[in-house]
């Protein structure tokens, strides 16, 4: 008898609560050190250059990342309350236990959201295969996601947003298929308050909103509702200044520009694979341009069919195909890509390889290299020979995987151009 649906969720679930106090990335520590001090600058001063003492990194996340890091320590001091009143309380009661949630469930907390996203992003998986009429693939799109070691990786052992971002979009799509333009544009405004990595999704979107033909009122309440959210979300980081301008001039000065700018932030692309994995600025020359400008000529000779495409023909099959594409361009063409900028590309892959077995072995692949993209330069869980085969030849492999890499990214172009964004 087949394993209903239901039990592989739970089983997933329970899967990723157990692995994730095995390993926290030094991502996590941020996590934990922005929640904490959240509550002692306020959300006034938590920006402020004079309240910039950080026993990590300081805070180079929007304001939609900051409340979630907030509101999980206010869940976690509610529980520890909870346990250590029944400590008081109980004499049976084991303060063994006490420690261990001092210890772990804090962490957890923080990777709890990614984690219930990947079994939201799964389920609108099957939802998406259900109604377009491939329920017999829709299950088997679901349990190919959640099993991914690509995904769990990310979200249980990293600790990462990723997968909270991706879902808000995914769902904003749902709705916007769906003919709930309201909902859809609430759902991608969420993702891009918590970051704003999936802004190259946007021109679809924008092409989709008009092709469905929304009336006047929808589309202004679609555009209002959010901003009238964001704005009062954003109000206590602002006051007293208004916060547009605010929002404006911290993703200008903090969140945009002090990141690392250079031509692959461990990203196994094309650039990886003709320059290595090594830290060297963007900006300088490859020829005429610098490679910065040659990563944006790259991706926009491959954006712009795919806008047109979703312009002229879009149905359900071409939109999974464009959002595909549009991923897995972005992170092999563009510059200053990490490692973990591929995660959007898997979420409408697997709804194509679920509508189209022939796609599995490109899917395979790629997800077999973005996991050992993953594991480079964190080594969690440590396995020596695995580093010594990365550090051979001065860390020729990353090359050759940024060029198979590529090579299955030509693939997935063939098989699109072949098919006329069909399955």
């Amino acid at each position: 008898m087949k394993i209903r649906l239901r039990y592989i969720f739970v089983a997933a679930l329970l899967f990723r609560l157990i692995i994730s106090p095995l390993a926290n990335h030094p991502d996590v520590g941020n996590h934990i050190d922005w929640g904490i001090r959240f509550f002692e600058y306020g959300a006034n001063g938590f920006y402020a250059p004079e309240s910039n003492v950080w026993s990590f990194t300081w805070p180079n996340q929007p304001p939609g990342t900051i409340l979630i890091f907030a509101l999980t320590r206010k869940v976690y001091e509610l529980i520890f309350s909870l346990f250590w009143g029944l400590n008081n309380l109980l004499p049976a009661f084991p303060s063994r236990l006490i420690f261990l949630i001092q210890d772990h469930l804090y962490p957890i907390l923080l990777k709890a959201p990614a984690i219930i996203s990947d079994l939201g992003i799964a389920y609108l998986i099957y939802k998406f295969l259900e109604k377009y009429k491939y329920k017999n693939a829709a299950r088997f799109g679901a349990i190919l996601y959640l099993v991914n070691p690509v995904i769990w990786y990310n979200s249980s052992v990293w600790g990462q947003t990723d997968a909270t971002i991706n879902f808000f979009v995914l769902m904003g799509l749902w709705f916007l298929l769906d003919k709930k333009p309201v909902y859809s544009s609430l759902s991608i405004a969420i993702s891009l308050y918590i970051k704003i990595s999936l802004a190259i999704f946007l021109p679809i979107i924008a092409i989709l909103f008009i092709k469905q033909k929304f009336s006047g009122k929808q589309i202004a309440i679609s555009a209002l509702f959010p901003v009238v959210l964001f704005t009062i979300l954003t109000l206590p980081f602002s006051y007293p200044g208004e916060p547009f301008s605010w929002i404006i001039n911290l993703y200008r000065e903090k969140v945009l520009t002090n990141q690392l700018q250079v031509v692959t932030a461990n990203a196994f692309n094309l650039w990886a694979g003709l320059t290595g994995i090594k830290e060297q600025s963007h900006i300088q020359l490859l020829g005429p341009l610098t490679y910065r400008a040659w990563g944006y000529i790259l991706f926009a000779i491959s954006y712009v069919p795919l806008l047109y495409r979703a312009w002229t023909k879009p149905n359900f099959s071409t939109i999974v195909w464009i959002f595909s594409l549009t991923a897995f361009s972005s992170f092999m063409l563009l510059t200053n890509m990490h490692e973990r900028y591929l995660y959007p590309l898997f979420p409408y892959f697997t709804i194509l390889a679920s509508m189209n077995m022939k796609l599995l072995p490109v899917y395979f692949g790629v997800s077999g290299i973005n996991l050992l993209n993953m594991y480079h330069l964190w080594w969690v869980p440590r396995i020596e020979f695995v580093n010594e085969i990365f550090a051979y030849r001065n860390q020729i492999l990353p090359r050759i995987l940024g060029f198979v890499n590529f090579a299955f990214y030509l693939k997935t172009v063939l098989i699109y151009t072949r098919s006329r964004g069909e399955v």
